[in-house]
């Protein structure tokens, strides 16, 4: 895929969430807030001119009143150019105040010592295209993949094959970068797969994978652990139809 090119975006925004704080956020005011020293990762998921964007940003307490950020970009799977902020910040208990000659106003995040995470609201745009939201920050080194980034999942289907059943193998893939990921199978001696960009909804508990110009819902069970694909195919270079609907289950790594 040819490489997009990301607009050079003037103006870093940052904005205070205006949700109203928990109980507990606010019963945590009564200690302020150490971060000096300390560094956070955090993840938001957007889209740009229709293609998926994932924005990762690092988040380093220099003092107690200085700190850089550091901001990678990829879209459609493709890395952008980086971006490097230097900040100033204040702390009142959990709440801290951000400023910096390279950011629009001021924001705020709050840090939460019970689930151990920082809270803020991150924009990056130039007015007409903004990226981001509220995002949320854990400490660097520790594993926070959301699901099913980083997952890889099995299905096997039966089909008709004259007076005998042909196996099909299919395997499927969520990669941690812009969405990617990979659907293949192997059937009547032949084993093909092909990319894919994904989208999912915690909520719900749906999403789809978009393959060219086609999507494919998906919808995950929490209680069976099943995944279930509505994927249709030929088998390269014949026209034998596979797929349909396709429950997969979690690879689980051999232990060692």
């Amino acid at each position: 895929m040819k490489r997009i090119a990301f607009i050079a975006l003037a103006a870093l925004l940052f904005a205070a969430c205006q949700k109203e704080e928990s109980s507990q956020v606010l019963h945590n005011r009564t200690a302020v807030a150490a971060l000096a020293g300390t560094s956070w990762v955090g993840n938001y998921d957007d889209n740009f001119q229709g293609f998926p964007a994932t924005l990762t940003w690092s988040l380093d307490f220099l003092s107690d009143s200085t700190g850089t950020l550091h901001l990678d970009l990829v879209v459609a799977a493709q890395p952008q150019p980086s971006m490097d902020i230097a900040f100033k910040y204040t702390m009142d208990g959990v709440v801290g105040t951000t400023y910096s000659e390279n950011m629009s106003g001021h924001g705020q995040f709050t840090y939460d010592s019970i689930s151990h995470t920082i809270t803020m609201h991150m924009q990056i745009g130039d007015g007409n295209i903004t990226l981001g939201g509220t995002t949320t920050f854990y400490p660097k080194g520790e594993t926070h993949d959301v699901f099913p980034t980083n997952t890889s999942w099995s299905a096997v289907q039966q089909l008709q094959a004259g007076d005998t059943l042909m196996p099909v193998e299919w395997g499927l893939d969520f990669w941690e970068y812009g969405w990617g990921g990979q659907v293949n199978y192997c059937a009547n001696g032949t084993c093909a797969g092909t990319s894919f960009f994904w989208q999912y909804d915690s909520i719900s508990h749906t999403g789809h994978v978009q393959i060219n110009n086609s999507v494919f819902p998906f919808s995950y069970n929490p209680t069976s652990e099943v995944l279930t694909l509505d994927y249709s195919t030929t088998i390269h270079g014949t026209d034998i139809a596979i797929g349909g609907t396709l429950q997969f289950t979690a690879d689980v790594p051999a232990e060692s």
